[in-house]
């Protein structure tokens, strides 16, 4: 972990402490959902005490035949500074990256030289890791701000649509479960089937310490008729996860 490249410029996400958590948080009409997502993870007062999160990650990255690129990745997640540190050892050597949420990054390899192509590949990857793994807490912390619910169907499953508007990086929409309010899917670009865009999967655990991580991070196209399509384009499987 000491090898990993830390970025020095100020990519900081002020949070600061009141008695109500959520008082911050501007959600308007989605608020009973999105809150009881946050609670579901944990509550918003145990997460604003976590520094980092480190973990062990195997992340595979799809090109558009469908070819993974596979490493198993170490990681540092530093919630307080909106970064994501990774190391990687491969077969010709090693790298690492540092990614922040404003777009910033660094790349470096050691014992082969890698093309820009695969550099572009592992920064945006993490720069979709990053973002993924706060799930609801994005629209209390980020630029995403809900405009609307609706209960919907997924694949037979009751969920709650809360669309978006705003951010960087082009969310449409979360959904929630209608009982349990976990955060399942987040769509990108479009947001209905035969739309130009992706869906994540979310696949969480809750670790002894109370708090909920997502363990798995499934992102893949729009289908032509159904919403979750087939192709995929990053799978991330945490294990080791310490707070």
């Amino acid at each position: 972990m000491k090898r990993i490249i830390l970025l020095t410029a100020g990519c900081f996400l002020a949070v600061s402490g009141c008695a109500d958590p959520y008082t911050e948080c501007k959600v308007g009409p989605a608020g009973d959902i999105v809150v009881g997502s946050i609670d579901a993870m944990g509550g918003m007062s145990r997460w604003r005490s976590v520094g980092s999160i480190e973990a062990v990650a195997v992340v595979s990255i799809y090109d558009d035949t469908g070819k993974a690129m596979i490493n198993e990745q170490h990681q540092v997640i530093k919630l307080d500074k909106d970064v994501i540190l990774a190391l990687a050892r491969t077969a010709e050597g090693s790298w690492t990256a540092a990614v922040c949420g404003d777009g910033d990054s660094k790349f470096k390899s050691k014992g082969f030289t890698a093309s820009s192509e695969r550099k572009k590949a592992i920064i945006e990857s993490l720069q979709t890791i990053l973002h993924r793994v706060r799930g609801p807490m994005n629209l209390c912390l980020g630029d995403e701000k809900p405009t609307a619910t609706e209960r919907v169907r997924i694949d037979g499953e009751e969920m709650i649509r809360v669309p978006v508007a705003g951010g960087a990086g082009g969310v449409k929409a979360y959904y929630f479960d209608a009982q349990t309010s976990a955060l399942r899917l987040v769509t990108v670009g479009a947001d209905k089937p035969g739309g130009d865009g992706t869906v994540t999967v979310y696949s969480w655990r809750i670790f002894p310490n109370g708090l909920a991580f997502p363990v798995r991070i499934s992102v893949r196209k729009i289908g032509r008729n159904v919403l979750i399509g087939d192709k995929p384009v990053l799978e991330v499987d945490y294990r080791q996860v310490n707070f």
